[in-house]
């Protein structure tokens, strides 16, 4: 039986070369303890579409208010068959992931685990979910892009990737 699809968005905000992740290293949460991620989560039903759910999310996690977003894909995750820490995923998860390097920061923060700026030639070297890597790899050419990530347990076990031809905007 296949699990259900959730729709997400994830945004990475971008200044100097840096990019703003959350550091759960420390924090509990359901996914991402002893990760480092973008800040992002599912759509609510109050988004009127996906840019405006991400801007929510990054505002809710951060407390940052993103002004202009770049969509830049989206990837499936199908979690047939993944565990976290032993547990079996409950969906698939469809992310619409941004750029954004167009925000205001000055009351940011963070209750859920602490703002991390990195430098973007370390962010692989984190910790970080296998996907996120691959995702963040793919992001460095700043093509539009559709991707599909399958893991086995916590096994990453395939990744496939199409560029789009011409970058169209999601919302």
């Amino acid at each position: 039986m296949s699990l259900p699809l959730v729709v997400a968005t994830a945004c990475f905000l971008r200044d100097n070369r840096k990019t703003l992740l959350v550091d759960y290293t420390h924090h509990p949460h359901p996914i991402h303890a002893g990760k480092y991620a973008a800040p992002g989560e599912k759509i609510a039903e109050r988004d009127k579409n996906l840019e405006e759910g991400a801007k929510r999310e990054v505002l809710e996690e951060t407390n940052i208010l993103a002004n202009r977003l770049v969509y830049r894909g989206t990837v499936t995750f199908l979690n047939e068959k993944r565990t976290i820490k032993g547990k079996p995923m409950k969906s698939n998860w469809e992310v619409h992931f941004y750029d954004c390097c167009d925000f205001d920061a000055s009351n940011a923060g963070c209750n859920k685990g602490a703002l991390a700026w990195i430098e973007d030639g370390r962010v692989s070297e984190l910790p970080l979910h296998e996907g996120d890597k691959t995702v963040w790899e793919w992001m460095r050419d700043y093509l539009e892009f559709r991707g599909e990530i399958v893991y086995e347990g916590e096994k990453l076990t395939s990744a496939s990737l199409t560029y789009q031809v011409a970058s169209s905007a999601k919302s």
